[in-house]
């Protein structure tokens, strides 16, 4: 006696495929959102502190007999030339930040003299705009990091 065998894929089968590929992706996509996140807010970090250094270095230098220094909003820092920040202006150079990442409208920039401006002084480097900046994410307030400027202009970060 011959056994019938039918070929091709039942509809159970199909259901049951889908349901193990939703599950996969409910717990990656979390995972992978919180890394992407995660990384822009350490991109993002980064790119301040080395607009920082670039203003410090430059007035150290004293490039165009200048000082230079850093205007800081919610979602943006731009290096400036002179002692204040003005806008527009072609020699300022913009970083946009993620839209992962913010700088707290509170408490986000607590520089000496209350501005949202660091200004190096020239030859030494030194600020009198020294304090710290916080750079947090958006979809979590706990995850942040704190760039500390120096009364030397010295930049860190936690």
């Amino acid at each position: 006696m011959k056994a019938l065998y039918t070929k091709g894929v039942s509809f159970i089968e199909i259901i049951i495929v889908i349901a193990v590929i939703g599950i996969l992706v409910a717990i990656v996509v979390p995972s992978l959102t919180s890394f992407r996140n995660e990384q822009a807010l350490r991109n993002t970090t980064a790119d301040i502190v080395s607009l920082l250094n670039e203003a410090r270095t430059n007035t150290i230098s004293s490039i165009n007999s200048s000082q230079y220094g850093v205007y800081f909003e919610s979602g943006r820092a731009v290096l400036f030339v002179g002692s204040t920040f003005t806008e527009p202006n072609v020699t300022n150079k913009e970083i946009e930040f993620s839209n992962a990442v913010t700088i707290p409208l509170s408490g986000g920039i607590s520089l000496a003299g209350s501005g949202s401006s660091v200004v190096f002084s020239r030859i030494s480097g030194d600020t009198s705009n020294y304090g710290t900046i916080i750079v947090q994410l958006v979809s979590d307030t706990s995850r942040s990091k704190t760039i500390t400027i120096g009364k030397t202009g010295l930049v860190s970060t936690n």
